[in-house]
């Protein structure tokens, strides 16, 4: 039987939504290995809930200039800039077939179809849509996957194979300086260069099945019902059935719950307009388990950590325009081996704060995002801001007598 294993890859403050998703799969593949690697590290009285789980660092995968590298990311493009990079590493401890599943997704039955297609094919993929979607001036539209990506990368799967070696590879150049959200440059984190893969790799099986990495997105394409275990359908595994729910007509096995807020999971589903939870029962009981896990395995302690990279190391929050700088090797920070570190760099607040005023020519969306700010919109919501500091800052004193 091939070395299977499942990865994911997470900072310290969503480690609760990888503690969950590793339940799901030790639940219904208690014999492949488990492997969750922290971009950060927790703190020390942090430890695994899932039994036998694997645990790697970001610091341990071999990336040059790994403080620069993490600097110039957010922590959302850091967790995916490290994907090609973990899996790279799990297939050299000798596994023949990886499964890669974003850390806010939940497995309700065996990934039967996906080892079935590895058995023949090197890299798995799958795409947002599956069919057009209704012209109805309604969220989404085509275009939002014309931004954002045709396949969803919160799951891939490979098995070890030249041509997987290849992508990963090809994978890890592209994510290196190039694996950020910068809409008007279409990129668009890891996700926009899966476009490339079918085209540039040999034997890509592109999994068309609508259960596998389901998420707000289907929901414009397929209906969600509950499953009725007595048709057609019937899958003889009662795990195969955990969820009890089906989704255009087949069974779910992998939901993604992207875009969800844990602390506000009533909430999910804001980021479309066609449906919602409550027209949705099957679905309202799933995010509400789903919810019940996540504070089960530690949400509150886990989000009150934070990112360690969202901060320089005396505590001041890292700026969006010294990230770029360093990922644009900007020659006022060349000699800095690592932005964090302001005992090592005594100068350095005061460097990034000399790039500050002509950063907005560095990229289009930072353009466009400053002509809107200094309209008259902007300027009517720089007023108010300013008119509620002050209006806070004279209850204040009354506060505190």
């Amino acid at each position: 039987m091939p070395r299977r294993a499942f990865v994911t890859v997470v900072t310290r403050n969503y480690a609760h939504f990888a503690q969950a998703m590793l339940q799901s799969c030790r639940e219904h593949h208690p014999d492949c290995d488990l492997f969750v690697c922290y971009a950060d590290r927790p703190p020390q009285s942090w430890s695994e809930t899932v039994f036998g789980t694997n645990v790697l660092y970001g610091d341990q995968l071999n990336i040059k200039d790994w403080h620069r590298f993490c600097f110039q990311h957010t922590p959302f493009e850091l967790s995916c800039a490290l994907k090609p990079f973990v899996i790279a590493e799990v297939l050299h401890r000798g596994y023949d077939e990886v499964i890669y599943l974003d850390g806010d997704m939940a497995l309700y039955g065996p990934l039967s179809e996906v080892f079935q297609a590895l058995e023949h094919d090197s890299i798995v993929i799958t795409p947002h849509l599956l069919r057009p979607l209704p012209v109805d001036g309604q969220r989404p539209h085509e275009g939002a996957f014309l931004v954002s990506g045709a396949y969803n990368a919160g799951f891939f799967a490979v098995r070890a194979s030249d041509s997987a070696a290849e992508f990963l590879q090809w994978w890890q150049q592209m994510c290196l300086h190039q694996c950020i959200v910068d809409l008007a440059a279409s990129l668009f984190v890891d996700q926009k260069w899966l476009e490339l893969v079918p085209g540039m790799f040999d034997r890509v099986r592109i999994l068309r099945n609508p259960g596998y990495n389901a998420g707000h997105w289907s929901l414009s394409q397929f209906a969600i019902s509950e499953l009725d275990q007595g048709n057609e359908l019937r899958i003889k595994s009662e795990k195969q059935f955990q969820s009890a729910v089906a989704i255009g007509g087949v069974p779910l096995v992998l939901f993604h719950f992207s875009g969800m807020t844990p602390d506000r999971p009533r909430e999910y589903l804001r980021s479309q307009t066609r449906t919602t939870l409550r027209a949705n029962p099957p679905l309202e009981r799933l995010v509400s388990q789903y919810h019940e896990r996540l504070v089960a395995v530690g949400l509150k302690t886990c989000t009150e950590w934070g990112c360690e990279f969202d901060s320089l190391s005396d505590g001041t929050s890292v700026h969006r325009t010294w990230r770029e700088a360093v990922r644009r090797n900007h020659r006022r920070l060349n000699n800095i081996q690592n932005p964090f570190d302001v005992a090592a760099n005594p100068d350095l607040l005061s460097r990034f704060a000399a790039l500050e005023p002509n950063a907005h020519r560095w990229r289009r969306d930072w353009q466009l995002q400053r002509v809107k700010e200094r309209g008259l919109s902007g300027q009517v919501r720089r007023t108010t801001h300013q008119l509620k500091r002050a209006f806070k800052g004279l209850r204040l004193p009354w506060h505190a007598a």
